[in-house]
């Protein structure tokens, strides 16, 4: 059915966007931390699980937390 179509491709779209944050902190830590690879801590939320990922400070959780909030608009 077509009207119904579209659910698969929102929830694939949905899955790639949530792992674009952990994408990122791969290529990010192979280009600039010599592949090492952080574990995401499921106790943090997205902006402090990507901060924490790529090895930076607790005060640039706040920074990431921030780019992430004011971006999420577009």
């Amino acid at each position: 059915n077509k009207m119904a179509a579209w659910e698969y491709v929102y929830e694939d779209a949905s899955d790639l966007v949530a792992r674009i944050p952990v994408i990122a902190a791969f290529i990010y830590n192979l280009k600039y931390r010599d592949d090492k690879q952080i574990d995401i801590d499921p106790k943090l939320d997205m902006g402090a699980n990507f901060a924490h990922m790529i090895g930076q400070s607790e005060q640039y959780k706040d920074v990431a937390r921030l780019y992430f909030i004011l971006h999420s608009d577009h």
